[in-house]
């Protein structure tokens, strides 16, 4: 998934009025959990996506785990618009997407000798 298509997406299920730069700021958020997390990167080797420039960026979880950023923008814009309540359950709805995301990317590779192979 590109970085656009992802901010299209969230933009498609919550309509809102952020902007696209701060939508880029908290996928980046998101990336960043998975870099650090899951991929066991080392801080500068973190990417960071400028919405000027990498709207055509392809983000690093693949289908069907790609869900995480959808599920992440709309309840950092329930969280930003004061909607708690919905925030709660869309952070949810993230945490399980992640653990799931976290879970298949463990059984599937072994995070600290081979993700440089398979996500560089």
């Amino acid at each position: 998934m590109k970085l656009k298509n992802a901010i299209e997406q969230a933009d498609a299920l919550k309509p809102n009025a952020f902007t696209n730069e701060q939508k880029t700021a908290w996928i980046n958020e998101c990336e960043g959990l998975v870099q650090t997390e899951i991929f066991l990167w080392a801080n500068e080797q973190i990417i960071v996506y400028d919405w000027a420039t990498d709207q055509e960026a392809e983000l690093l979880v693949s289908p069907p785990h790609d869900k995480i950023y959808w599920t992440y923008l709309t309840a950092m814009i329930d969280f930003a618009n004061g909607e708690y309540e919905k925030y709660q359950n869309t952070m949810q709805m993230f945490n399980s997407n992640y653990r799931e995301f976290m879970r298949w990317f463990a059984n599937n590779y072994r995070p600290a000798d081979t993700h440089e192979e398979v996500y560089v």
